[in-house]
């Protein structure tokens, strides 16, 4: 019996340490696929962010040679800028300042313009209010930058302009009769603040402005860049002559008792300026002031100006210069003369001044000869 128990008690105790002996494989393989499981993920994911550096790197890489392989915008126009004229030099920096703006304030390698670039910045000029022939002139001058980068074989040249618009629309009427010319001289201003001593505040902006502008017309219609660089010495025996800064003809302006009037106004002590345009009286002292931000200012007054005259017509800085060609024209002066008044190379570039008037005369010949067949 007791060797009965025995046999018994061997046999369950085999069987149970043959279950212990199974479960704890089981176990054990399942710990082991897990290890396994956990290090495929790890070698996965390590594999992934390697892959991601490699992409990262090699954008990067991309980068530091484009900016290698060609200079930015703004340092090749630094460079360029020394063949170029001052208004061209200064259209190309307007050019570039304009784009830097639309990439977030930062320079751009030239090698990174390409055509869907471009198309998003003449969408942002568009979007932003900028009309069609600024932006055709910005792009006019991406252009011609990236033309001369590219005969110095420091891009390559894909055209990626191709398509963009670099042409001119037709601008709305940019001058005004000799009726709303009139109205101006007579609109009455407060005179200037401390314009004869120079050692008070500057001329008040909208005073300031008139009498700009009516010089600007009374000088044959000087451009408002030339008005702004005038110097006393330039004036001698009451004759004011000028080099044109756009083309560099010289125009000689005899002074006018209108014209010695307004430069009666502005003589400021300790600068050779004629009018206060590129400079300031602060506290006594002469203050530069940048060419852009004052022509900016001048502008502004010109509208508060119109508003205040009651002229419908958006007054600018070239108003008064188209203004002096088209009166001139409707009055019988010639175009030669015109055009040398103007500093104009030929006289195709005064034609597009007085375009506006000879569509006007057509438009009116046009309705008196259909109101005397119809009478």
């Amino acid at each position: 019996m007791i060797q009965m128990f025995s046999i018994l008690s061997y046999f369950r105790s085999a069987d149970g340490l043959q279950r212990t002996c199974s479960a704890g494989k089981r176990d054990k393989g399942k710990e082991e696929k897990a290890v396994k499981e956990r290090q495929e993920e790890k070698a996965d994911a390590k594999k992934k962010l390697q892959e991601k550096e490699a992409k990262e790197e090699k954008g990067a890489g991309k980068v530091r040679k484009a900016r290698t392989a060609s200079p930015t915008l703004s340092s090749f126009v630094r460079v360029a800028a020394g063949g170029l004229s001052r208004s061209t030099a200064e259209n190309y920096r307007t050019a570039v300042r304009s784009f830097v703006r639309f990439n977030s304030g930062r320079d751009v390698p030239l090698s990174a313009l390409d055509a869907e670039t471009l198309r998003r910045y003449e969408r942002w000029l568009r979007e932003g209010g900028v009309c069609p022939n600024t932006s055709s002139c910005y792009l006019r001058s991406l252009r011609a930058i990236y033309n001369k980068a590219a005969a110095k074989r420091l891009v390559k040249d894909r055209t990626p302009f191709k398509g963009m618009f670099t042409g001119n629309e037709r601008t709305v009427k940019r001058s005004i009769g000799a009726e709303e010319m009139r109205r101006l001289v007579l609109t009455p201003f407060p005179p200037p603040c401390g314009g004869g001593s120079g050692k008070e505040a500057a001329p008040a902006p909208g005073a300031s402005a008139l009498d700009l502008f009516l010089f600007s017309f009374y000088a044959m219609g000087m451009p408002f860049t030339d008005l702004a660089h005038l110097r006393k010495r330039q004036v001698k025996d009451g004759v004011l002559t000028y080099r044109r800064r756009k083309t560099g003809r010289q125009v000689r302006v005899k002074l006018e008792k209108c014209m010695l009037d307004i430069l009666g106004r502005y003589k400021a002590e300790g600068t050779d300026y004629l009018f206060p345009i590129l400079y300031k009286v602060k506290d006594g002292r002469i203050c530069p002031v940048s060419y852009p931000c004052a022509l900016n200012r001048y502008n502004r007054s010109l509208k508060q100006l119109a508003r205040q005259a009651g002229i419908g017509v958006n007054l600018t800085s070239y108003v008064a210069r188209h203004s002096w060609a088209s009166i001139a024209y409707e009055h019988g002066v010639d175009l030669p003369v015109i055009s040398k008044a103007l500093g104009h190379t030929d006289t195709k570039t005064t034609l597009i001044y007085i375009e506006g008037i000879k569509d006007e005369r057509l438009a009116e010949a046009n309705r008196e000869l259909l109101e005397r067949i119809r009478a």
